[in-house]
């Protein structure tokens, strides 16, 4: 039987007491036992996401919502359907206000650390910073609307888009394990990290920018700057990096 959870939050804040512009914070700590071959799924509103691997058995959910008012506090709804082998995490916001210069205010941090081989099925941001590291399970699929992404150390296949801001994707070590990571954004800059003994089949375009590569040199092809080639021998991991509107480097990490 499915173990759902919806995490309500009361604030003790009375908003006369307040002063004004002050931001209210209500925090939250869960965790669930998760099977390290289940999935993870989240949907967050505007904010933070940290998400970390860990060699534990369970899932560790720390959420701090954030808003100008112990109304819009409260309007933030966190829904967790936990199972053994599944979790899945909806955030509801606050409902839009009915005039324009009215209170906006509702955001949520979250800090999550996970199974490292668990597979991320999904993970959406519509504007903040979303970071993951250290994950080494088949895959993740994460969905930024407006910000930055960070991948670390994330030894799996990577499905990571990105609409406007900066997508990072950074290795401080190589390994041969086979991964495939596609990333794409569609206004911004692109930059991957990786060591310089590193051996991968890279594949980038920058449509309305440049690439620029440590490890060679770009070349122009009509409208866009583009990159295929095969680096080091006998490589194990294939890049393909897309940016419609912005630039991609391709940084050779030296210690």
């Amino acid at each position: 039987m499915n173990k759902i959870l919806t995490v309500a939050f009361i604030s003790a804040f009375v908003a006369a007491s307040m002063p004004a512009g002050e931001v209210l914070e209500d925090v939250v700590e869960k965790t669930f036992p998760l099977d390290p071959s289940g999935t993870f799924s989240l949907r967050a509103i505007d904010g933070i996401v940290e998400i970390f691997g860990s060699d534990s058995r369970e899932i560790t959910i720390s959420a701090m919502k954030k808003a100008f008012s112990p109304e819009r506090l409260n309007a933030i709804a966190i829904r967790v359907d936990a199972r053994p082998d599944a979790i899945n995490i909806e955030t509801t916001s606050p409902p839009e206000p009915r005039h324009h210069f009215m209170d906006r205010s509702g955001a949520v941090e979250y800090r999550i650390n996970l199974p490292q081989t668990v597979r991320i099925a999904h993970v959406e941001l519509p504007n903040g910073e979303l970071v993951i590291k250290g994950m080494r399970g088949s895959s993740i699929t994460a969905n930024l609307g407006t910000g930055q992404l960070v991948t670390q150390n994330c030894f799996c296949d990577q499905t990571i888009h990105v609409k406007q801001g900066t997508l990072n994707v950074f290795f401080d070590w190589s390994e041969r394990r086979p991964i495939s990571i596609d990333a794409a954004i569609a206004d911004g800059n692109a930059l991957a990290r990786i060591p310089t003994d590193a051996s991968f089949q890279l594949h980038a375009v920058a449509k309305q920018g440049n690439v620029r590569n440590d490890f060679t040199q770009s070349r122009k092809q009509g409208d866009a700057s583009e990159i295929n080639e095969v680096i080091g021998a006998a490589p194990a991991t294939k890049l393909n990096f897309r940016a419609d509107d912005g630039n991609i480097h391709i940084s050779e990490m030296m210690w």
